[in-house]
């Protein structure tokens, strides 16, 4: 087959010459736009406070201009440019996960200051904090006293201790995400929730099916706190009075919406929905507050996880990718976690605790985070871990009713 060109050779000979010639200067282009993000990268002279298109090309710009093996070519990388500049509010909301950011310093978990993450904010600095201050004294409901009350409690208290692991089996709950499918202060829930379903798993003796009960209907029928932040208090009077409800009675919207029959328990056929009557309750028992490294270990080890108030900080929310967190802070307290556990690292001779975080698996290590306890330092460990140990709460599992 001969191909024939409306034009002689010297022509496509020169159109080509041309072509390759501008190809060239778009690449260099291209490459000096690269090079010139870079140094504003490293020289901290990037605007942060930025929004809209611009923070979108830096988006795609760190996830596809490094030239990885997924998004190698610069086909690849532009076909990608255009969507991540059309919808910028969407681009700012991605949570990378630690793989798509290697820790350049493994051991710290805290990066070198010219690594900048560029991921929104879970704790906005323009709400107000999803945990609230208590606006009254609280309230315990006890009736008999814990394991750290009896006399030589500390001789139980194991080296390391993990309810993810203990001897194979796990007990806790898959992790969740407080701001997906839209932002909601919903963390005073998801914390204090995440641990009382854990506990009614190690009350259960991890029989199936696994507890996952619905922050939803808490949110909806509580009476008080909200999508615009709440107490532990807020839960654990929910859960003893009114009881909580499963997952699948009310999936989570990250809304706030009115207490009916429906959004208790409910479901819906094609045409119409409606209440369901008969759906288990969970309860609890005694719940109150403690404080203190030995009362945490001892209330973990003997009952399940715990949830603690923290001061979150910008470091941690965004900078967080592994390893074990230390920081100075004062901040106050803003945010609430699940505390599953505690171990020792050899290697740094460092204790910390083992803790779920609420904001996703991209998150962290995988949607957990470890902490330095208050032995670190000498014993100054408290002003190292965001008061995580000032502040914490649990609650007994009633299963009476439960197979």
């Amino acid at each position: 087959m001969i191909l024939q060109f409306p034009f002689g050779g010297f022509n496509v000979l020169l159109l080509l010459t041309i072509s390759t010639v501008l190809l060239a200067r778009c690449l260099g282009t291209i490459v000096q736009f690269e090079d010139e993000l870079e140094l504003m990268e490293n020289t901290g002279t990037a605007d942060e406070s930025a929004d809209g298109p611009l923070d979108a090309f830096w988006e795609w710009h760190r996830m596809f201009a490094g030239g990885t093996d997924k998004f190698g070519s610069i086909s690849q990388r532009m076909l990608h440019l255009h969507p991540s500049l059309k919808v910028p509010s969407v681009s700012k909301q991605i949570a990378f996960p630690s793989t798509a950011f290697p820790n350049p310093n493994p051991n710290n978990a805290i990066p070198p200051p010219n690594v900048v993450r560029r991921r929104a904010h879970n704790i906005p600095r323009d709400k107000p904090p999803c945990l609230r201050p208590m606006d009254r004294p609280f309230r315990e409901h006890r009736t008999y006293p814990r394991s750290w009350e009896m006399p030589g409690f500390e001789a139980t208290i194991p080296r390391q201790w993990d309810w993810r692991n203990v001897s194979g089996t796990n007990f806790c709950s898959p992790n969740r995400n407080q701001h997906i499918p839209v932002y909601c202060g919903g963390c005073w829930v998801f914390g204090t929730l995440g641990s009382l379903q854990d506990r009614f798993n190690v009350a259960r003796k991890n029989r199936w099916p696994m507890t996952m009960l619905s922050p939803q209907e808490i949110i909806a029928c509580n009476g008080r706190g909200s999508c615009n932040g709440g107490t532990a208090e807020d839960v654990l009077t929910h859960a003893k009075i009114q009881g909580l409800v499963e997952e699948g009675c009310n999936n989570y919207k990250a809304i706030n919406e009115k207490c009916t029959p429906f959004s208790r328990c409910g479901s819906c056929w094609p045409d119409y929905c409606f209440a369901i009557q008969n759906y288990t309750r969970y309860y609890v028992k005694d719940y109150g507050k403690l404080s203190g490294r030995v009362q945490m270990m001892s209330e973990i080890h003997n009952r399940g996880p715990i949830a603690c108030a923290i001061g979150a900080t910008e470091q941690f929310d965004l900078n967080y990718t592994g390893g074990i967190f230390q920081q100075t802070s004062d901040a106050p307290t803003n945010h609430i976690v699940s505390v599953s556990g505690w171990g020792w690292d050899d290697a740094s001779n460092t204790e910390f605790w083992i803790v779920r975080n609420s904001w996703g698996d991209a998150w962290g290590e995988t949607g957990w985070f470890r902490i330095v306890t208050s032995i670190y330092r000498g014993g100054r460990g408290d002003q190292y871990n965001l008061g995580i140990e000032r502040e914490c709460y649990f609650a007994d599992p009633d299963i009476s009713n439960l197979n």
